[in-house]
Protein backbone atom coordinates (compact mmCIF):
# COMPACT_ATOMS: atom_id res chain seq x y z
CA UNK A 1 0.00 0.00 0.00
CA UNK A 2 0.96 3.40 -1.29
CA UNK A 3 0.45 5.90 1.81
CA UNK A 4 1.03 9.49 1.21
CA UNK A 5 0.05 11.97 4.51
CA UNK A 6 -0.10 15.01 2.45
CA UNK A 7 1.12 15.76 -0.72
CA UNK A 8 0.46 18.54 -3.73
CA UNK A 9 2.32 17.28 -6.89
CA UNK A 10 4.41 19.98 -8.03
CA UNK A 11 5.18 17.94 -11.03
CA UNK A 12 1.85 17.29 -12.14
CA UNK A 13 0.70 20.95 -11.45
CA UNK A 14 3.32 22.26 -14.04
CA UNK A 15 1.46 19.39 -16.10
CA UNK A 16 -1.86 20.82 -15.43
CA UNK A 17 -0.66 24.20 -17.35
CA UNK A 18 1.13 22.69 -20.08
CA UNK A 19 -2.79 20.49 -20.28
CA UNK A 20 -4.48 20.29 -23.30
CA UNK A 21 -7.77 22.93 -23.41
CA UNK A 22 -10.52 20.95 -22.06
CA UNK A 23 -14.36 21.66 -23.19
CA UNK A 24 -17.13 21.05 -20.94
CA UNK A 25 -20.68 20.59 -22.13
CA UNK A 26 -24.11 18.50 -21.40
CA UNK A 27 -24.71 15.19 -22.12
CA UNK A 28 -28.04 13.59 -22.54
CA UNK A 29 -28.59 10.46 -20.76
CA UNK A 30 -31.81 8.91 -19.53
CA UNK A 31 -32.65 5.53 -17.92
CA UNK A 32 -34.68 2.77 -19.21
CA UNK A 33 -37.74 4.44 -17.89
CA UNK A 34 -37.50 7.49 -19.64
CA UNK A 35 -36.22 9.43 -16.49
CA UNK A 36 -33.27 12.11 -17.28
CA UNK A 37 -29.92 12.06 -15.63
CA UNK A 38 -28.06 15.42 -15.54
CA UNK A 39 -24.51 14.28 -16.81
CA UNK A 40 -21.92 16.93 -17.72
CA UNK A 41 -18.74 15.55 -20.03
CA UNK A 42 -15.42 17.01 -19.72
CA UNK A 43 -13.65 16.09 -22.97
CA UNK A 44 -9.61 16.71 -23.72
CA UNK A 45 -9.44 18.87 -27.28
CA UNK A 46 -9.16 16.97 -30.03
CA UNK A 47 -11.68 14.64 -31.78
CA UNK A 48 -10.46 11.64 -29.40
CA UNK A 49 -11.61 9.01 -28.72
CA UNK A 50 -10.16 9.29 -25.31
CA UNK A 51 -9.75 6.52 -21.53
CA UNK A 52 -12.91 8.29 -19.66
CA UNK A 53 -13.98 8.16 -16.07
CA UNK A 54 -17.57 8.51 -15.10
CA UNK A 55 -17.53 10.13 -12.04
CA UNK A 56 -20.99 9.84 -9.22
CA UNK A 57 -21.55 12.35 -7.00
CA UNK A 58 -22.08 12.33 -3.26
CA UNK A 59 -25.93 11.77 -1.54
CA UNK A 60 -25.68 15.48 -1.63
CA UNK A 61 -22.55 16.62 -2.88
CA UNK A 62 -23.64 17.26 -6.62
CA UNK A 63 -21.45 17.21 -9.50
CA UNK A 64 -20.55 21.13 -10.09
CA UNK A 65 -19.33 21.22 -6.26
CA UNK A 66 -15.61 22.47 -6.01
CA UNK A 67 -13.97 18.20 -5.67
CA UNK A 68 -15.81 17.41 -8.52
CA UNK A 69 -14.93 20.21 -10.85
CA UNK A 70 -11.35 20.00 -10.07
CA UNK A 71 -11.21 16.33 -10.86
CA UNK A 72 -12.99 16.50 -13.64
CA UNK A 73 -11.02 19.58 -15.02
CA UNK A 74 -7.30 17.97 -14.43
CA UNK A 75 -7.61 15.08 -15.67
CA UNK A 76 -9.54 16.52 -19.17
CA UNK A 77 -6.10 18.67 -19.21
CA UNK A 78 -4.39 15.50 -19.24
CA UNK A 79 -6.19 13.08 -21.96
CA UNK A 80 -9.20 11.87 -20.22
CA UNK A 81 -12.75 12.05 -20.89
CA UNK A 82 -14.73 13.18 -17.25
CA UNK A 83 -18.65 12.20 -17.16
CA UNK A 84 -20.04 13.23 -13.64
CA UNK A 85 -23.26 12.82 -13.07
CA UNK A 86 -25.89 13.89 -10.44
CA UNK A 87 -28.09 11.12 -9.15
CA UNK A 88 -31.76 11.02 -10.38
CA UNK A 89 -33.43 11.10 -6.92
CA UNK A 90 -31.46 14.81 -6.43
CA UNK A 91 -32.51 16.03 -9.40
CA UNK A 92 -36.24 14.87 -9.09
CA UNK A 93 -39.07 17.09 -8.07
CA UNK A 94 -39.58 16.96 -5.10
CA UNK A 95 -35.92 15.56 -4.65
CA UNK A 96 -35.67 12.20 -3.38
CA UNK A 97 -33.42 10.58 -0.99
CA UNK A 98 -30.78 7.19 -1.72
CA UNK A 99 -32.73 3.98 -2.20
CA UNK A 100 -31.77 1.40 0.99
CA UNK A 101 -29.87 -0.77 -1.11
CA UNK A 102 -29.30 1.47 -3.98
CA UNK A 103 -30.84 -0.48 -6.42
CA UNK A 104 -31.86 2.94 -8.09
CA UNK A 105 -28.46 4.67 -8.12
CA UNK A 106 -26.94 1.54 -9.38
CA UNK A 107 -29.59 1.64 -12.55
CA UNK A 108 -28.33 5.59 -12.76
CA UNK A 109 -24.75 4.57 -12.97
CA UNK A 110 -25.25 2.03 -15.24
CA UNK A 111 -26.93 4.40 -18.04
CA UNK A 112 -24.63 6.43 -17.57
CA UNK A 113 -21.77 4.17 -18.42
CA UNK A 114 -23.84 2.32 -21.17
CA UNK A 115 -24.12 5.41 -22.95
CA UNK A 116 -20.41 6.53 -21.96
CA UNK A 117 -19.44 3.27 -23.82
CA UNK A 118 -21.38 4.18 -27.13
CA UNK A 119 -19.52 7.88 -27.56
CA UNK A 120 -17.49 8.87 -30.30
CA UNK A 121 -15.09 10.46 -28.09
CA UNK A 122 -14.38 7.21 -25.82
CA UNK A 123 -12.27 4.29 -26.11
CA UNK A 124 -15.11 1.82 -24.80
CA UNK A 125 -12.47 -0.66 -23.50
CA UNK A 126 -10.55 1.79 -21.57
CA UNK A 127 -13.16 3.28 -19.30
CA UNK A 128 -12.36 4.20 -14.70
CA UNK A 129 -15.03 4.79 -12.55
CA UNK A 130 -15.49 6.39 -9.63
CA UNK A 131 -17.50 8.11 -7.17
CA UNK A 132 -17.83 10.67 -4.32
CA UNK A 133 -19.38 9.32 -0.35
CA UNK A 134 -22.26 7.65 -1.36
CA UNK A 135 -21.42 7.68 -5.18
CA UNK A 136 -17.75 5.82 -4.02
CA UNK A 137 -19.88 3.11 -2.30
CA UNK A 138 -22.33 2.88 -5.39
CA UNK A 139 -19.23 3.26 -7.70
CA UNK A 140 -17.84 0.18 -5.96
CA UNK A 141 -20.73 -2.46 -6.47
CA UNK A 142 -20.60 -1.88 -10.42
CA UNK A 143 -16.55 -1.79 -10.00
CA UNK A 144 -16.86 -5.35 -8.74
CA UNK A 145 -19.33 -6.47 -11.22
CA UNK A 146 -17.79 -5.25 -14.19
CA UNK A 147 -14.54 -6.45 -15.01
CA UNK A 148 -13.85 -4.62 -18.11
CA UNK A 149 -13.30 -1.56 -16.06
CA UNK A 150 -10.03 -0.19 -15.76
CA UNK A 151 -9.48 1.45 -12.16
CA UNK A 152 -11.37 3.15 -9.24
CA UNK A 153 -11.46 6.13 -8.10
CA UNK A 154 -12.92 6.77 -4.66
CA UNK A 155 -13.16 10.39 -3.13
CA UNK A 156 -14.20 10.49 0.64
CA UNK A 157 -14.95 7.11 1.26
CA UNK A 158 -17.02 6.34 3.84
CA UNK A 159 -15.36 4.09 5.99
CA UNK A 160 -15.74 4.54 9.82
CA UNK A 161 -18.54 6.55 12.35
CA UNK A 162 -17.94 7.72 15.84
CA UNK A 163 -21.54 6.58 17.46
CA UNK A 164 -23.17 8.91 19.67
CA UNK A 165 -21.38 9.05 22.94
CA UNK A 166 -18.56 7.63 22.23
CA UNK A 167 -14.66 8.88 20.91
CA UNK A 168 -13.46 6.25 19.04
CA UNK A 169 -14.62 5.77 15.37
CA UNK A 170 -16.05 2.27 14.42
CA UNK A 171 -15.11 0.87 11.12
CA UNK A 172 -18.01 0.62 8.40
CA UNK A 173 -15.25 -0.11 5.39
CA UNK A 174 -15.82 -3.77 4.94
CA UNK A 175 -20.12 -3.19 5.29
CA UNK A 176 -20.01 -0.40 2.47
CA UNK A 177 -16.87 -2.15 0.16
CA UNK A 178 -17.48 -5.63 0.36
CA UNK A 179 -15.14 -8.05 -1.26
CA UNK A 180 -12.69 -5.25 -0.63
CA UNK A 181 -9.83 -7.45 -0.16
CA UNK A 182 -10.32 -9.54 -2.84
CA UNK A 183 -10.62 -7.41 -5.92
CA UNK A 184 -7.00 -7.12 -7.85
CA UNK A 185 -7.17 -4.13 -9.82
CA UNK A 186 -5.66 -0.39 -9.29
CA UNK A 187 -8.06 1.57 -6.48
CA UNK A 188 -7.11 4.93 -4.74
CA UNK A 189 -8.62 6.28 -1.98
CA UNK A 190 -8.57 9.73 -1.08
CA UNK A 191 -10.20 11.21 2.19
CA UNK A 192 -9.08 14.17 4.07
CA UNK A 193 -6.75 13.93 7.91
CA UNK A 194 -10.01 15.34 9.27
CA UNK A 195 -13.19 13.21 7.66
CA UNK A 196 -15.87 12.17 9.78
CA UNK A 197 -16.96 9.75 7.94
CA UNK A 198 -13.69 7.94 7.52
CA UNK A 199 -10.99 7.93 10.49
CA UNK A 200 -7.42 7.85 8.58
CA UNK A 201 -6.72 5.39 11.31
CA UNK A 202 -9.59 2.99 9.81
CA UNK A 203 -8.68 3.86 6.37
CA UNK A 204 -4.71 2.70 6.35
CA UNK A 205 -5.54 -0.18 8.12
CA UNK A 206 -8.55 -1.30 5.85
CA UNK A 207 -6.81 -0.88 2.38
CA UNK A 208 -3.68 -2.80 3.83
CA UNK A 209 -6.10 -5.85 3.70
CA UNK A 210 -5.11 -5.75 -0.42
CA UNK A 211 -1.14 -5.29 0.36
CA UNK A 212 0.36 -3.36 -1.91
CA UNK A 213 -2.21 -3.48 -4.73
CA UNK A 214 -4.09 -0.23 -3.56
CA UNK A 215 -2.97 3.33 -2.84
CA UNK A 216 -4.30 5.28 -0.33
CA UNK A 217 -3.70 8.97 -0.24
CA UNK A 218 -5.30 11.25 3.26
CA UNK A 219 -5.06 14.99 2.40
CA UNK A 220 -6.14 17.95 4.29
CA UNK A 221 -9.66 18.83 5.21
CA UNK A 222 -13.27 16.82 5.58
CA UNK A 223 -15.95 14.99 3.92
CA UNK A 224 -15.85 17.71 1.42
CA UNK A 225 -11.80 18.41 1.78
CA UNK A 226 -12.68 21.65 3.33
CA UNK A 227 -11.68 22.92 6.94
CA UNK A 228 -14.30 24.82 8.49
CA UNK A 229 -13.33 26.03 11.80
CA UNK A 230 -10.83 28.42 9.67
CA UNK A 231 -11.53 32.05 8.58
CA UNK A 232 -13.53 32.38 5.27
CA UNK A 233 -9.82 33.46 3.55
CA UNK A 234 -7.74 30.87 4.90
CA UNK A 235 -10.77 28.27 4.31
CA UNK A 236 -10.61 29.41 1.02
CA UNK A 237 -7.14 28.98 0.09
CA UNK A 238 -7.05 25.76 2.15
CA UNK A 239 -9.38 24.30 -0.27
CA UNK A 240 -7.66 25.41 -3.20
CA UNK A 241 -4.70 23.36 -1.99
CA UNK A 242 -5.95 20.20 -0.91
CA UNK A 243 -8.20 20.02 -4.19
CA UNK A 244 -4.85 20.77 -5.92
CA UNK A 245 -3.67 17.53 -4.16
CA UNK A 246 -6.97 15.86 -4.94
CA UNK A 247 -6.63 16.47 -8.59
CA UNK A 248 -2.89 15.83 -8.69
CA UNK A 249 -3.53 12.32 -7.36
CA UNK A 250 -6.20 11.75 -9.50
CA UNK A 251 -4.10 12.34 -12.58
CA UNK A 252 -1.62 10.38 -11.77
CA UNK A 253 -3.59 7.67 -10.91
CA UNK A 254 -6.45 7.30 -13.50
CA UNK A 255 -3.53 8.55 -16.30
CA UNK A 256 -1.08 5.64 -15.53
CA UNK A 257 -3.59 2.72 -15.71
CA UNK A 258 -5.13 4.29 -18.87
CA UNK A 259 -2.18 4.34 -19.92
CA UNK A 260 -1.14 0.24 -19.36
CA UNK A 261 -2.47 -2.38 -22.19
CA UNK A 262 -5.19 -4.19 -20.06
Amino acid sequence: MQSIKYFIGLIFFSAFLLGQSAIAENFAVSKADGTPLSVVANFPSGAGPYPALVLASGQGYHMTLPAMEAVATALSEQGIAVFRFNWAYFTAQPKGAPSDDFTKEIEDFQAVLAAVRKHPKVLSKNISVGGKSLGSMVSWKLFTADSQLRSLLLLTPVCSRVPKGETQPRTEAKENYPGFEKETRPILLVSGDKDSLCAPSVLYGFAATRGLNARVAVVGGDHSYENRALSPALADAALKRNLLAVSALAVGFVVEFSSEKP
